[in-house]
This record gives C-alpha cells, structure tokens and sequence, in this order.
C-alpha cells in the first residue's frame, strides 16, 4: 500500500485504525503489539470502570506485573513478550485510567493506582507478583511497594520519572506547564498524535536525533517503532486528556512516603537519558530504604533498559 493511501485510509478510520507499525507486522515484538492492540482484555472494577490489561511472555508461567510508559498503554507488554517466554515469565500489563481501552478516573491520585492493581490480580487469582515500572510508570510501581507490599513485594523501576524536587527546575518544565497550562500541553500532544498517526518515520528520526547516541538506533529500529505504536494506542479510547493527567500527577504530591517502603526496590538509569534525568534516580537512591540502584554513563532512556533487559528480569524473578 502506496504512504498516501495508508495515510488517507488512517485518517478516515481515525482513532479506530490499526496503528502505524502495528498494521503490516507478521513477526516479532510488534507482531505481538498488533495482536494485544486487536485483542483488548478487561476487567470491571469494584467502582464500575473498566481497567484494560494484557498479558505476554510465558501464559503459563510465574506472574510478573509492567506498568508501562508514558504515553504507552498496555501494548507496550510485546516488549517483554520474548523474555518473559525465556525467563517463564506471565507479563501482566494493565493501563492507566483513560489510557486505551481503560475507563477514566477522574479526580484520581497515585496512590489510587494500587487498588486498581489489587483488584486486577483478584480478578486473574495472583496473590502476589513482582513489578517493573517503566519511565512514567516507575512513581506507580514505588506507590505500590508503598501501598500494597504484601500484593507486590518487589519492585524493579526502569528510567523511572522521580519527584519534581529530583531534578532540577528546566527537567520540570512539561510538568509545570501540564499543572498550570493544561492547554498548552493538549496542543502540543495534538501535535505530537498527529505526527505519530500520519508521519511516524519522520517522528523516528526526530526521536533518534534527539536522543542520547545509544537510544538513537533503538529508535530507528523494532523498540522504537513499538514505542510509537503504543502512544498511539494509548489514544485510543480517550485521546489526550488522561496523558495530561499523568503529567500532573508527577508534578503533584506523591501522597505516599518513599522512606517508609520496605520491600526490595532495584532502580536502573542511565547517566546519558535527556527524558528522565540520572538526577530522579539518586533521589530515589537516597530515599528509598530498600533501594539497590544501578547507573551507567552511556545508556540513555531506552538503552537503559534495553540493554539491561535480562538483569532486570532476573533481578525481579529472585
């Protein structure tokens, strides 16, 4: 199919069509996203929304939980579908409120987060499993090492986005702005949609000239097609509104004290991430009793984990 046709076929489908990557794939980690992008799971919450979810890796294996990026939804689990199938893994990945397929939650908190989470894990009959939280996902794995430690008593956290006082005022700016100029923030995600849905080449080279030299070919290849394949599914039931609320929430009271966690919390960042600064992760270094954190001076955000993949699995499986 002809750039132009794909395009226009896109744009007349719109937020329902198949995202870009995800539409010509027979293999691989984005193979495995079209199919849990097709495929939504859900479950019902005790307050009537409905919570989307995926699962990946070894059906048959331990469960580990991933709360994915920011602004991916529950799709992003394909990337860990090849080592949760090595490891033995059951890669559980539920999205945030309004994120793809899961219900908003207006007025929610962070520390809402870890009932949604419970109650999920009742719903698939997991007592307990590990997690791994993923840049914007990171502040809700450490809410629920802090809330509910018997539900998720280890706790690995990747690039993970750290308290506003982490880092230093510039690093805060799309925080600042989603806080206090919200609408400022919709345009730019707007922009930012409409480039992945209709140009995603070009936003891959954006990306990878941007990014630390290490991420720049995970951005040209698999990793990073996936990635914006995924930010568009995370538009698809509710567009932008609830990623301008994830923002705020990072810039916000956590509501929960990092120094009163007590089950394992590993940290890996790497010193060249221009996303999340190293900065986020000595802050969690220092404040997090239980941490054992890892740094390398040439990763960057998604080099990180990327490269890391296998230690932070069996870190978890521990």
């Amino acid at each position: 199919m002809t750039g132009l046709t794909e395009t226009v076929r896109r744009f007349r489908e719109g937020r329902d069509a198949v995202p870009p990557f995800f539409d010509d794939a027979t293999e691989g980690p984005l193979a495995v996203g079209r199919d849990l992008f097709e495929s939504p799971q859900t479950v019902e919450l005790p307050d009537g929304r409905d919570l989307g979810y995926a699962e990946a890796g070894d059906p048959d294996g331990e469960p580990a939980l991933l709360f994915h990026g920011w602004p991916n939804c529950r799709t992003f689990a394909a990337a860990f579908d090849e080592i949760g199938t090595e490891r033995g893994l059951r890669i559980v990945a539920p999205e945030r409120p309004g994120f793809g397929v899961s219900d908003p939650d207006p007025g929610r908190t962070l520390t809402d987060w870890p009932a949604d989470v419970t109650a999920l894990m009742d719903h698939l009959g997991v007592e307990s499993a590990p997690v791994l939280g993923i840049s914007g996902g990171g502040p809700y794995a450490l809410a629920c090492a802090s809330e509910t430690p018997e539900r998720t008593p280890r706790v690995a956290v990747g690039c993970g986005v750290g308290p506003m006082q982490a880092v230093s005022p510039a690093a805060r700016g799309p925080f600042t702005v989603a806080k206090y100029a919200p609408g400022l923030i919709r345009r730019y995600l707007r922009v930012e949609e409409l480039g992945a849905r209709y140009a995603p080449e070009k936003l891959l080279e954006r990306r990878a000239a941007g990014a630390a030299d290490y991420d720049a070919d995970y951005w040209r290849g698999d990793v990073g097609k996936l990635l914006v394949a995924t930010a568009v599914a995370a538009r698809q039931g509710h567009g932008n509104e609830h990623l301008v609320t994830d923002l705020q929430l990072y810039a916000s009271d956590w509501e929960f004290d990092l120094g009163t966690i007590d089950v394992p919390v590993g940290l890996w960042y790497g010193r060249q991430d221009r996303l999340v600064p190293v900065s986020a992760g000595r802050y969690l270094e220092r404040h997090v009793p239980t941490a054992e954190a890892h740094f390398y001076p040439e990763y960057g955000h998604i080099s990180v984990v990327e490269e890391n993949e296998p230690a932070i699995i069996d870190w978890l499986r521990q």
